[in-house]
């Protein structure tokens, strides 16, 4: 079956919806943070970045979820296997129900414990599990849109995730200034603000869901079949890319966790600043991220066809827009952000470590963009051994760094260390390409068995 070559034109027009989709996620974590700004102190903003650094141990622990169905269900997609990419989809909702239930069932259990680890004051501790534990009781929903957004994208449908994440931003940033700037509720609040809007992006994307499987005209025969749903080779493929994505993600975690706590033991002004200046860089990482996702699918397209050209094709195709939009971002946010940061922090100490440290910050979008564009690409081949490996490196160069610049340079050299861990990322998936490509040579040629209609 002839494959139509992929554009820029093509890249551009999926990506722009993930752009937008992407950019609500932070950008709710941005109103989380400029809400408590105004209305609260340097205590409510630091319990909230030392409570969701620890929630994001659990939380994001699980975006293999997300990841890992895009690249299995790009893969069964390039290959022309209908019914298997809805098999993916049920599996990957299974897992996310019982682990959701999980971390709510936990959660009073993960605070205690968690802020046992933690180097904040007692303060700052006690406003981070009020936020925590509200938070859990969306993580049910949370993981179910992983799995679905994670399908969604590996079919192409971008517009579909796009509405998915755009509800959930409107949905938390009303909920924010009612619960914090009207009712009150301070890091309590923001927390259950997030987690209605999960169960509310929760039920947008099952709609989607409902509406793809319509187009594909239903169930494919044998997707609802026992045996053929709970097939040991697929279920093994799955766990083994699960786990080895999982632990990836946990090296990863522990960087920026480990970031939030460096914060911490420079005092809770730093703490504030450092978590106000992640959440900018959280917001251009999403949005770069687009690009990232449209390597994804189309690297997992290739990866189904066995194609080395295409792949090719997908990493240039995606990575020039890419690094582009990642020296504008870094741009604007050196030009503009002193001015955003001073109309939105009330709390002088706050405002006054954020302006200090933006520099760093703004040099993040340019250095992250080859290690989310990699990332992207290792993610739709579905090449776990190698994000954990290269993870695990990353965190390990990191930690180092962050032992020998943050005594000698304070605030700064934690910053400093931080960067590199970004250099680290990119430079240990770079040298593991070229085994891609001799992995895609060696593979034998993947022929399509049915057509798909899912786009």
């Amino acid at each position: 079956m002839s494959v139509p070559s992929l554009t820029r034109l093509d890249v551009i027009k999926r990506a722009w919806p993930l752009v937008f989709a992407n950019a609500a996620v932070p950008l709710a974590g941005v109103v989380d943070t400029f809400v408590l700004g105004l209305s609260g102190d340097k205590a409510d903003l630091g319990g909230v970045a030392l409570g969701g650094a620890l929630f994001a141990v659990f939380y994001w622990s699980f975006y293999f979820l997300r990841m890992g169905t895009t690249g299995l269900t790009a893969q069964a997609d390039g290959a022309g296997d209908r019914a298997e990419t809805q098999r993916i989809l049920l599996r990957a909702l299974a897992i996310a129900a019982a682990f959701g239930i999980l971390i709510f069932a936990l959660r009073d259990l993960i605070a205690l414990a968690g802020f046992a680890v933690l180097q904040g004051e007692a303060r700052v501790e006690d406003k981070g599990a009020t936020y925590l534990v509200a938070r859990a009781w969306g993580a049910p929903a949370a993981l179910a849109c992983f799995a679905l957004s994670g399908w969604l994208i590996g079919l192409g449908r971008n517009a579909a995730t796009l509405a998915i994440y755009v509800v959930f931003s409107l949905v938390n940033i009303g909920l924010d200034l009612w619960f914090v700037l009207g009712l009150g509720y301070g890091p309590g609040g923001v927390g259950a603000a997030t987690a209605i809007a999960e169960w509310v992006a929760l039920l947008v994307g099952l709609a989607f869901m409902a509406d793809t499987l319509r187009r594909q005209k239903g169930w494919a025969d044998g997707v609802l079949d026992r045996a053929r749903l709970l097939d040991a080779a697929a279920i093994r493929e799955l766990f083994q890319v699960n786990v080895n994505l999982m632990i990836r993600t946990w090296s990863l975690v522990i960087g920026f966790t480990w970031f939030a706590n460096a914060g911490a033991r420079q005092g809770t002004a730093a703490l504030a600043g450092n978590h106000v200046l992640l959440q900018v860089i959280s917001v251009w990482a999403f949005v770069l991220d687009a690009f990232a996702f449209v390597a994804e699918t189309e690297a997992g397209r290739a990866f189904g066809r066995r194609s080395v050209s295409d792949l090719r094709r997908s990493v240039r195709l995606t990575g020039e827009p890419m690094l582009i939009a990642g020296g504008l971002f870094a741009l604007a946010t050196w030009l503009f952000g002193p001015a955003a940061l001073t109309a939105l922090i009330e709390d002088p100490e706050a405002r006054a470590a954020a302006i200090a440290y933006l520099p760093w910050c703004a040099v993040v979008p340019l250095l992250g963009a080859p290690a989310w564009l990699m990332d992207g690409i290792f993610i739709g081949t579905t090449s776990g051994k190698i994000l954990r490996n290269a993870g695990l490196a990353a965190v390990a160069v990191y930690l180092a760094a962050d032992a020998i610049l943050a005594p000698a340079f304070s605030n700064h050299g934690v910053w400093a260390a931080f960067l590199i861990f970004y250099i680290a990322r990119a430079g240990a998936l770079m040298s593991a390409y070229p085994a891609l490509e001799r992995r895609l040579h060696s593979a034998p040629t993947a022929s399509a068995t049915d057509a798909n209609p899912s786009t």
